[in-house]
């Protein structure tokens, strides 16, 4: 028996690991949950589970290896495996603060199956027997922490706590901060099991991963977070009155002004029918204000710091048109491109044309899990608004600069010299049918834009007051295959995306929502 295997023998001796006859997938189908991982988790997640997807090199925090047993959210105490109903909460609702969407959107069942698939995954191998062990078998049935009753927060329980989380020997300064801003000494220094490094939790955004009530802080506390360098405080460090103190004490960090999205709990959006004109050129329009507001939680696909986002959506359509209304908070207008150093704000809508849910990054395609499930996008771009009036080009941008003149016809000069404009490219035109792109894709390397001819989205971006109103219209009906088809009583996959110019946003560095319904 190998050294490691001892080890977890030795562990089960001590108590730290319990062995149960209770079996362990009680609940689910692993061999359904497969098509389910492979459908919506193996994209990122990777077909081994090992958190090495095609999406992965465009996320930061990375997504979770599976294979390793090593689970941050979890209800149990440190080297047990988490319950099924950590599992499924970590489904359900996503993991804030990353790439993890919520998958609120997909049946129980689908969300129950899928979780004994990734209990498959967690293996251990043991290199003296030779044998792989399933590690939530070898450990046996996970023990919840029984949370005690919180007790209520008083102004005197807030000054022991801050006494508690300034203690040397917890560390919680070291890494988080005296503000608990995430700027501790150490913070720099903090990498996961893996070598990667961390960002250090900023409790002033009141973004934790794990959820943001005091409960779920609590078992951030009492458990600890596998994988990463944040430990589990028992009941020999911190008793669970400081235990409550704390998360009371670090809850009191969260800066007021920032306030976190409510999404629409059943995840639809609706959109409303009326009977008014609905302009593509002004998002102010009064009609506006027929159609329900919904808050969108949005994750930041590579972070390199934590920012709560979400972006408010409106829906209309009337006998002729379907329009969707965003709006999102943003400090500053960025319309520029024509520059290596700068960086456009911009938005975009993604719709699933079949009304099946695919992978929330471009759909499915072949290469990623032999399903093609088609998306169609929507794209407002702020540079192509800004060329909208005057076409920007390197020499408005540097007027000084010298320019050697091409002594040809412009026909030839563009086959010649400008492959992108003579090709079609709405990229290279300086004549764009829309400030709106329509795409489509099938998986990843395959977006692509619809012809010149197709592109039947207008649509117009304002900037004031430090947020941006886009509106987004397009006839109900349309010719163009691809295209998602919209009726009255229709329900449609929808999800949103919005770049931040200020932020050197571009192509996958984004804020992204999970998939919603919306309902005609």
């Amino acid at each position: 028996m190998g050294y490691a295997r001892w080890a977890v023998v030795f562990l089960i001796s001590l108590g730290l690991i319990a062995l149960s006859h209770t079996p362990v997938f009680a609940k689910g189908d692993a061999g359904a949950g497969k098509g389910v991982f492979e459908k919506r988790c193996q994209g990122c997640h990777g077909e081994k589970g090992d958190g090495k997807g095609l999406a992965s090199v465009f996320l930061y925090p990375k997504p979770a290896d599976f294979t390793s047993g090593k689970f941050k959210l979890r209800s149990t105490p440190s080297g047990e495996m988490p319950t099924d109903d950590d599992l499924f909460k970590t489904v359900a609702d996503g993991v804030q603060g990353s790439a993890m969407p919520s998958f609120a959107y997909i049946a129980d069942d689908e969300r129950w199956n899928v979780i004994q698939h990734i209990k498959t995954l967690a293996l251990y191998f043991d290199e003296e027997e030779g044998k792989t062990y399933n590690l939530f078998e070898l450990r046996g049935a996970p023990h919840p922490l029984t949370v005690a009753p919180e007790p209520p927060m008083a102004a005197e329980t807030l000054a022991k706590a801050k006494a508690v989380y300034e203690q040397e020997k917890l560390g919680c300064v070291k890494c988080h901060g005296r503000l608990g801003k995430g700027d501790g000494p150490s913070a720099q220094e903090q990498v996961d099991d893996w070598g990667r490094p961390i960002k250090v939790r900023d409790f002033t955004t009141g973004v934790f991963k794990g959820g943001n009530t005091n409960r779920d802080v609590y078992l951030r506390f009492a458990t600890g977070m596998s994988g990463t360098p944040m430990p589990a405080f028992s009941g020999e460090q911190l008793s669970d009155a400081d235990r409550w103190s704390l998360v009371q004490y670090v809850q009191s960090l969260k800066n007021p002004d920032v306030r976190l999205a409510t999404p629409p709990a059943d995840a639809t959006i609706v959109a409303t029918q009326t009977n008014e004109d609905i302009p593509d050129d002004n998002p102010e329009a009064t009609v506006w204000q027929s159609a329900k507001e919904y808050e969108i939680p949005l994750n930041r696909l590579w972070q390199p710091e934590i920012l709560p986002m979400h972006v408010r959506v409106r829906a209309l359509y009337n006998g002729k048109d379907v329009a969707i209304h965003l709006e999102w908070d943003d400090a500053t207008q960025n319309m520029g491109y024509s520059q290596p150093q700068t960086f456009r704000d911009g938005a975009a809508v993604q719709f699933s044309p079949s009304g099946e849910f695919p992978f929330i990054g471009m759909g499915n395609g072949k290469t990623m899990t032999g399903l093609e499930i088609p998306v169609n996008i929507w794209h407002w771009k702020g540079d192509w608004q800004a060329d909208a009036g005057t076409y920007t080009d390197i020499k408005h941008v540097y007027p000084n600069m010298h320019v050697d003149t091409y002594y040809f016809p412009k026909e030839v000069q563009d086959k010649t010299y400008l492959a992108g404009r003579a090709a079609g490219n709405l990229f290279s035109s300086d004549h764009r049918p829309s400030v709106v792109e329509d795409l489509n894709a099938v998986g990843f390397g395959s977006l692509e834009s619809q012809p010149v001819s197709s592109q039947g989205v207008q649509g117009r971006g304002d900037w004031s007051d430090n947020k941006w109103q886009v509106v987004l219209r397009r006839p109900l009906e349309s010719q163009e295959t691809r295209d998602v088809k919209f009726s009255k009583g229709a329900t449609i996959p929808v999800s949103f995306a919005v770049w931040d110019g200020a932020r050197q946003d571009r192509d996958g560095i984004k804020f992204v929502s999970t998939w919603f319904r919306l309902k005609m």
